[in-house]
């Protein structure tokens, strides 16, 4: 039979098995035994990961640690203005204690200077009628000693006084009965008493002691 018609005629001889790519030759070239390294891979397969869950859990844990950051950032803010806000108040305390201070001392300067004009302007309504009596004394008592000195020898020599008849009255007190002399009164509007007699006058300084008393007193 020619080749030609042999590739058109069916094929009655048993079928050829295919080989098996694990059985070729050379599968298990370079292993010594099976029992050293298995020809499979037999390990358990890489389990799934969740890259949904992955994600969300990696967003929580950078969501809380910047809310701890940022939770430390704020309280160290409110600390620092805690203690600027302490500072200004030491200042302001210090400010006003030292402001009533001043004004403390200056009122009290001020009270103490009202108090001291009180006083004294009650010590001189006080003082000065016993002034004025105790000055009008003396110089009742003066006038007299004046008027025993400078009155001449003889009797019935006529003294004319002229003051305040309360001043007179107690001119008059000075000399005992039977004086050698005689006191006319003459009234005028005046603190001093004055007596004449021949050609002397003699005057007490009365005003001018009251003027002096009423300066001191001021």
């Amino acid at each position: 039979m020619s080749l030609q018609l042999a590739r058109y005629l069916k094929d009655f001889s048993e079928p050829r098995r295919p080989q098996s790519p694990f059985l070729h030759d050379g599968a298990f070239a370079g292993s010594a035994s099976l029992s050293e390294e298995p020809a499979f891979d037999l390990s358990a397969p890489e389990p799934r990961i969740d890259v949904e869950a992955e994600r969300e859990q990696a967003f929580a844990a950078g969501r809380a640690e910047a809310e701890a950051e940022l939770g430390a950032r704020h309280l160290a803010e409110v600390e620092d203005l805690r203690k600027a806000h302490a500072a200004e108040i030491e200042a302001l305390r210090d400010h006003l204690e030292r402001h009533a201070a001043a004004m403390i001392a200056e009122r009290f300067t001020t009270m103490t200077a009202w108090l001291a004009d009180r006083v004294a302007s009650q010590a001189a309504n006080v003082l000065a009628p016993v002034l004025d009596e105790v000055l009008a004394r003396q110089a009742v008592e003066n006038l007299a000693a004046m008027i025993r000195a400078g009155l001449p020898e003889g009797d019935g020599i006529v003294v004319t006084v002229k003051g305040p008849s309360n001043l007179f009255e107690q001119l008059k007190l000075q000399f005992e009965e039977g004086a050698p002399m005689v006191l006319k009164h003459l009234e005028a509007d005046d603190l001093d008493l004055a007596a004449e007699f021949g050609d002397t006058v003699l005057v007490t300084r009365m005003a001018a002691w009251a003027d002096t008393v009423r300066r001191v007193l001021a």
